[in-house]
């Protein structure tokens, strides 16, 4: 097999990433892991985007779970990041629904001396009336049915 700047050549032409590979080869899962070097960080030296096509290609090439080091192919289950957990709480839903109950019960409170009020309204209402006796209003009254 032809080797390609230390890479042999197959990798060269199934893969799009030679010198990710590459790395992958010499330095393993920390070339995927940021590192600290003098007083600064410096990102992984694999891409994050690249590290997951050639993960991809290995699920598809059927070698996901090993990385052969002497030739590049595969993918190790160990360099895969782990997932978060889905939170387990519910979605917050409108407002209306939230506080539907609370509602509820405060409109039967509400409700309970209702016929009362309407009651005081009216009688609060009719006795806000001027009671003036006149011939107008005599004539008014006859036609509106009052006695």
């Amino acid at each position: 097999m032809r080797m390609h700047f230390g890479v042999p050549k197959k990798i060269v032409r199934n893969s799009r990433f030679v010198e990710s590979v590459r790395r992958l080869m010499q330095h393993g899962e920390e070339a995927l892991k940021p590192q600290f070097v003098n007083e600064m960080w410096r990102g992984p030296m694999v891409n994050p985007r690249k590290a997951n096509a050639i993960r991809k290609e290995a699920m598809a090439d059927g070698t996901y779970g090993t990385f052969d080091v002497t030739t590049g192919i595969g993918w190790d289950a160990a360099w895969d990041r782990p997932q978060k957990l889905p939170s387990v709480r519910p979605f917050k839903g409108h407002k209306r629904e939230r506080t539907r109950e609370s509602r509820a019960q405060r409109i039967e409170g509400l409700m309970e001396d209702m016929d009362d009020k309407i009651q005081d309204y009216r009688d609060a209402f009719v006795a806000g009336k001027p009671e003036t006796e006149g011939f107008e209003n005599m004539i008014k009254n006859k036609q509106a049915g009052k006695k």
